[in-house]
């Protein structure tokens, strides 16, 4: 009896030894794309797009002033493959130098603008960039030349937009755009000349080419300070009564600072209820509103609040005109641990001001819900019938039901996209949700459950005076509950997920579902996969709720039939 149990121990022990870690090796292969999606809404495009792969946000550097240099941008300068080690000993140094010196003369008169004081961390970030962008990309063939030749080729090889692009992707400043007062009516009013006083901060008009808007770079330094104040006034044709919002376009320097904005008139401020993060290096308006009710698309405005301070009036001894305002700056430096929060949750904050999220969201659940429901009262109510009512032409219509299956989306997308338009349901939510009311397979799973329950069952209500509705609602439906469940999850995910047909029929930007408004963020002028990932994984909380809320069932349904009693 031992010597037979033998060899099945020994067989349980070798599955427990191999079975086990297999199966924690395919979980964790099955997570890995789930971890890396959570990982990636955390980062930056930059760091999405990162060579080698980073796994992990980088949490942010403290910054402390501006303008500044970002170090390891670019990785280090390695040696082509076609190169000795010899005499790559000798190149290295002259090809960083002949790069400095191509970069310095092409672009010397911007560097010196910018930073007065040239380190030695601004010449290893550019000869790293350019050689990144360009060197590195040369034919194996020219490596294998003379020293000169080699020199000559990578002296000619770069170019001034390299050097640009090196440049903007490593060199980090605060810049202040030209101010406009838009009214109630939507009309703007360009304030041209606006003069910024600071002592703390250094202000330098730039204009990077003769199309480019005029940029007022600032140069700050907060040492032992907190906050750093910049101010001016502006005459403005406008009634502050009637002021909608004023736009400020500003190129952040990613250093997640708080940048607020104030509003002073006669003593009357207008205070914003939350700060504007500085937290990309790109340029962009803020919105700062006044008055008004923003619309669904102006989810980015910072509203202000109105406050009198009693003693601003006092202070004021001669009030300024009513068409003269004055604007405070004021650039915060916040707490290092609020710098990290702002800067794992920016692709989320930011996804809200990109794209009109929540719209997406209720439409989708709206689709989703209306299209579950449906399925599952017709789906149940046509199993019912194909399973308990006899009639002519039963078994044709069910083969017909079950050959439909066979036929793909497709085939059917033109003719249904004719009919939605003939009966005039195309841009409208009819065209989503009725057509895929009923589904072949749908009918077909609830016939299959359905055929498994008693007909005497059935009888008995009959007898004991039930109506066939009766039936269906007070017998039926709680038998193939599991069965409701796994159709539900099934529907419910193919709806949520629903891309194409939704993408041919609605032309409102309005009546956009997750799928299309999220496939929006990237496209030929704009790729923010940051926030594409942060809305995929706020885009999975619902089905991960559904599921966890009819898991039973859900079990329950897949597994029914597959234990004999």
């Amino acid at each position: 009896m031992y010597r037979a149990n033998k060899p099945k121990r020994a067989q349980r022990n070798i599955f427990i030894g191999l079975g086990y870690p297999l199966l924690l090796v395919a979980a964790f292969c099955t997570m890995v794309p789930l971890l890396w999606l959570l990982s990636s809404s955390f980062k930056t495009a930059d760091e999405v797009f990162a060579v080698p792969i980073r796994w992990l946000p980088k949490l942010p550097s403290r910054i402390s002033s501006s303008p500044y240099i970002i170090t390891d941008f670019y990785p280090n300068i390695k040696r082509p493959k076609s190169l000795t080690s010899e005499k790559w000993k000798t190149l290295q140094p002259t090809l960083k130098q002949t790069i400095w010196d191509n970069v310095q003369e092409q672009f010397g008169e911007k560097l010196r603008l910018d930073t007065p004081n040239l380190s030695k961390e601004i010449q290893t970030e550019i000869t790293q960039g350019v050689w990144q962008q360009h060197v590195a990309t040369l034919p194996s063939e020219v490596w294998k030349e003379t020293k000169e030749s080699i020199v000559n080729k990578v002296n000619r090889a770069i170019i001034p937009e390299t050097i640009a692009t090196v440049w903007k992707n490593i060199h980090r400043q605060v810049g202040l755009g030209t101010i406009e007062i838009e009214d109630l009516e939507f009309n703007r009013i360009t304030i041209d000349s606006v003069k910024w006083d600071a002592n703390t901060v250094t202000i330098t008009q730039v204009q990077d080419s003769l199309n480019a808007p005029t940029f007022a770079n600032l140069s700050y330094s907060f040492q032992d300070k907190k906050n750093i104040y910049l101010s001016t006034a502006i005459s403005s044709a406008v009634p502050i009564e009637r002021i909608r919002r004023i736009i400020l376009p500003i190129r952040g320097d990613a250093s997640y600072h708080h940048l607020t904005l104030d509003v002073t008139v006669n003593g009357t401020t207008y205070k914003p209820t939350e700060p504007f993060v500085l937290d990309n290096a790109l340029e962009e308006d803020t919105v700062w509103r006044l008055h008004g009710i923003p619309g669904e698309l102006e989810s980015s405005h910072i509203p202000m609040l109105k406050t009198v301070s009693k003693q601003d009036l006092i202070k004021s001894k001669a009030p300024l005109p009513n068409a003269e305002l004055s604007l405070k700056l004021t650039i915060h430096r916040p707490a290092y641990l609020a710098i990290v929060w702002d800067k794992l949750t920016s692709n989320y904050r930011n996804l809200w001001k990109a794209v009109p999220f929540n719209r997406y969201f209720i439409n989708s659940v709206f689709i989703a819900t209306a299209s579950t429901l449906l399925t599952l009262f017709f789906c149940s109510l046509g199993g019912y019938a194909f399973a308990k009512y006899q009639f002519r032409g039963k078994t044709i219509l069910f083969g017909i039901l079950l050959a439909s299956m066979m036929i793909p989306f497709q085939v059917l997308l033109v003719p249904l996209f004719g009919l939605m338009y003939d009966i005039g349901w195309l841009n409208s939510y009819n065209a989503i949700i009725i057509p895929f009311s009923v589904g072949a397979f749908g009918v077909f799973l609830m016939r299959q459950f359905i055929v498994t329950i008693p007909s005497e069952l059935l009888d008995a209500a009959r007898i004991d005076g039930c109506s066939e509705f009766g039936i269906y609602y007070r017998i039926v439906l709680p038998i193939i509950k599991p069965a409701l469940g796994a159709l539900t999850i099934y529907t419910f995910l193919s709806s949520w997920n629903g891309y194409l047909w939704p993408l041919i029929v609605l032309r409102d930007e309005a009546k956009y579902t997750l799928p299309i408004g999220l496939a929006n963020l990237v496209g030929i002028y704009r790729q923010d996969y940051g926030m594409l990932m942060a809305g995929t994984l706020l885009s999975l909380l619902p089905i991960i709720i559904l599921f966890l809320a009819m898991q039973r069932e859900f079990v329950q349904g897949i597994t029914l039939g597959g234990v004999k009693e």
